[in-house]
């Protein structure tokens, strides 16, 4: 193969890769949540080891620790309590239950939206609101979801609950299960 030929290549090999790094540094806490959401949407809500695990990706490696510990101790209650609903016996703790409205003979699910981020070095924070349309005179919800940057990529390391001002961290680390 000719020299030139080969040092072209060369250059377009490493400008597609300088070009994905820096689009995927970019992205920011917005585009890494948006990806989290349109998953966690699509998939299974039941709280599970395969459940965390397909989400892992998504998860600070702390919030991921704070998830095994919490399957962990659910194990063991429900040895104790087989009969017991567990503490997230209503799924994973990403979005509100899925409740349907219903309006006129039509049924309606809370839409997502992303509001206000804000970036402060490696650490971020994405407001997400949960709405019915306002007919279904229901109140919105938001969560506040923190992230930092962890080896490159933005990944979510807690959720503070509105209304309430719960945190998933809290809950994950509570003494009493």
């Amino acid at each position: 193969m000719n020299i030139a030929i080969l040092r072209y290549l060369t250059l377009v090999l490493l400008f597609l890769t300088y070009t994905s790094i820096a689009s995927a540094q970019r992205s920011g806490p917005k585009a890494a949540i948006q990806s989290f959401y349109a998953f966690d949407k699509s998939h299974s809500q039941v709280f599970s080891r395969k459940n965390i695990d397909a989400r892992k990706r998504w998860l600070s490696s702390e919030l991921y620790k704070l998830f095994d510990k919490e399957l962990k101790r659910e194990r063991e209650y429900l040895a104790k309590n087989p009969t017991d609903k567990p503490h997230f016996g209503d799924g994973l703790p990403f979005q509100p239950l899925d409740e349907p409205c219903e309006l006129k003979g039509k049924t309606y699910h809370r839409t997502i939206s992303y509001g206000t981020v804000t970036v402060k070095g490696e650490v971020g924070n994405v407001d997400v609101h949960f709405k019915y349309p306002k007919a279904c005179d229901l109140p919105d919800i938001l969560y506040a979801v923190n992230m930092e940057l962890e080896k490159g990529r933005w990944v979510i390391s807690d959720i503070r609950y509105f209304p309430g001002d719960k945190s998933l961290v809290e809950d994950l680390d509570r003494k009493e299960y």
